[in-house]
């Protein structure tokens, strides 16, 4: 005969106490574990598919036009195309409290 108590059970026949058995059959915890590792598998394979953590980050290459430049960011992008290369340089802007035209590869 098993008695409960706070956190612990008596078993009579044993007169030993123990810990509290758990509730959940083993073969539950699997398909809960199995779920949850399918659904981070998929998870991951959407991420990576449609590359939404891609990072759009561009790289600052050169400077062109003089300072301050007093044009737009399509002034610089245009400055930077002539001078450097549409290729390379994949946009133009005009940024900084002095008002650098910035070219970004």
């Amino acid at each position: 005969m098993i008695f409960l108590t706070n956190d612990k059970f008596i078993d009579k026949k044993k007169k030993t106490p123990g810990l509290r058995k758990s509730k959940a059959k083993p073969k539950e915890m699997a398909k809960n574990i199995n779920s949850v590792s399918i659904t981070v598998l998929l998870f991951v394979l959407l991420v990576a598919s449609t590359e939404i953590l891609k990072s759009e980050a561009q790289t600052f290459c050169f400077e062109c036009g003089p300072v301050p430049f007093l044009g737009t960011n399509a002034d610089c992008f245009n400055c930077c195309k002539t001078k450097y290369g549409s290729p390379p340089v994949v946009s133009g802007v005009v940024e900084g409290s002095e008002k650098h035209c910035h070219c970004y590869c």
